[in-house]
């Protein structure tokens, strides 16, 4: 008897001495390679849609003499290239979906709307009361994308455990490039738009020869009608239904003009007006 009540009071004596332990909880966070990884895809995928934009237009439209905007090209790879990284590093930043996506989606509203605003005359109190009340509803449209750079990120994570890698990798990155290019080509120009290009072309053409052209008296235009030009085109600041349309010489001599387009009307012109830069 007394025995046993010895070893009860060692068992209880080594019970409080004994270290105390905490088990190990598994990390909320990512591992930071699989962030490079979503910046990764997010990067392929905005270099495809931005290249796309910027020459779809050229693409299908070779008979007329589009040029390429310099300026508005790296302002969308600034924020739509990079931007995408940003969105893809963050989407898979919670080991859970749910958190990625919501805090993804948050940051692709975001960007999406600075880069809105940031082009806008409006004053500076306006684009912070607009910011803040179409940040959720943005949030929710900018969804979809946080969604296909998180299936991305999983599907390059799976590849990884399994044999041949790189069979299983190269289609997703083929994909998204593909998803790149096809929502690129999206931003192609609309076809009023076109109809305006195609109106001011001819007017360049014909201008020599047709002694009523309205642009053949612009100062300096008869000097140029045998060199060549670039084109360019925008939505007018003046007419709700027009477009600038910008014609380059190579010795910096431009001609601008306002082509009205209604539907289903013929273009015609509104305004017109020459500058040497």
């Amino acid at each position: 008897m007394m025995l046993s009540y010895e070893k009860t009071i060692q068992c209880r004596r080594e019970m409080k001495l004994a270290p105390v332990t905490f088990a190990e909880t598994e990390s909320r966070f990512r591992d930071f390679r699989y962030m490079l990884v979503g910046a990764l895809y997010g990067f392929l995928v905005g270099n495809a849609f931005v290249i796309t934009a910027s020459t779809v237009d050229r693409l299908l439209y070779p008979d007329l003499a589009l040029g390429m905007d310099w300026s508005l090209f790296a302002m969308r790879w600034l924020w739509i290239a990079l931007g995408l990284a940003l969105i893809g590093a963050v989407a898979t930043l919670f080991r859970e979906s749910l958190p990625g996506l919501i805090v993804g989606a948050l940051v692709a509203a975001l960007l999406a709307l600075l880069s809105a605003l940031f082009l806008s005359p409006v004053t500076m109190g306006l684009k912070v009361v607009v910011l803040v009340f179409t940040l959720i509803p943005m949030a929710a449209m900018s969804l979809p994308v946080t969604l296909i750079l998180r299936w991305l990120v999983d599907k390059h994570e799976q590849a990884l455990e399994l044999r041949q890698q790189m069979t299983r990798i190269i289609p997703l990155i083929l994909l998204a490039i593909v998803l790149g290019i096809g929502s690129g080509y999206f931003l192609k120009m609309p076809r009023r738009a076109v109809a305006a290009m195609r109106f001011f072309d001819n007017l360049l053409q014909t201008a020599p020869q047709d002694a009523k052209s309205p642009i053949r008296e612009l100062p300096g235009f008869e000097e140029h009608t045998a060199m060549s030009y670039q084109l360019f085109q925008k939505v007018s600041e003046t007419s709700t239904e027009g477009f600038d349309v910008r014609a380059e010489y190579l010795d910096g001599y431009n001609v601008t003009c306002t082509v009205v387009v209604y539907p289903g009307q013929a273009p015609y012109l509104s305004d017109c007006s020459s500058t040497q830069n």
